[in-house]
């Protein structure tokens, strides 16, 4: 049996080696919606803020579908940096999802940040100290 050792795997054209058609993780970010500002990311080749709790993510590299992909999401429930959390008594969901009223595409994303119901008022999108999601599918 052999061993293969190396430090850095590079394409042929001296540049990182690209995962193409694999199921791994081919596009994440980190949004902080307060700051307006991508915190980090892979393959994200900019963000546009819409409104409150409303941003497109546009992909630096396609992926091979529009439909066959997976897209989780998070938020981190503060609007302050962690000084406080955001919200109170909530129920139902408090986290992200792909906009409904979008068709779904493979070179951006349409995301809610919502905040759940509370008492007896209804959920509303919000803007995060952090945004976070991650996309898992084919690149083109």
């Amino acid at each position: 049996m052999s061993t293969i050792k190396v430090d850095t795997v590079q394409s042929s054209g001296g540049g990182a080696v690209t995962l193409t058609q694999q199921q791994a993780l081919k596009i994440w970010f980190n949004y902080d919606a307060q700051d307006q500002a991508t915190k980090g990311s892979l393959n994200q080749s900019s963000l546009t803020d819409n409104a409150t709790g409303d941003f497109t993510s546009s992909h630096t590299n396609n992926l091979g579908s529009a439909e066959n992909k997976c897209v989780m999401g998070t938020v981190w429930n503060t609007q302050n940096e962690g000084s406080s959390e955001f919200g109170g008594a909530e129920r139902g969901f408090n986290g992200i999802h792909q906009a409904g009223d979008t068709g779904s595409a493979t070179s951006t994303i349409r995301i809610n940040s919502r905040l759940a119901a509370q008492s007896a008022a209804n959920g509303a999108d919000t803007d995060f100290d952090g945004t976070y999601c991650a996309i898992v599918g084919d690149l083109a």
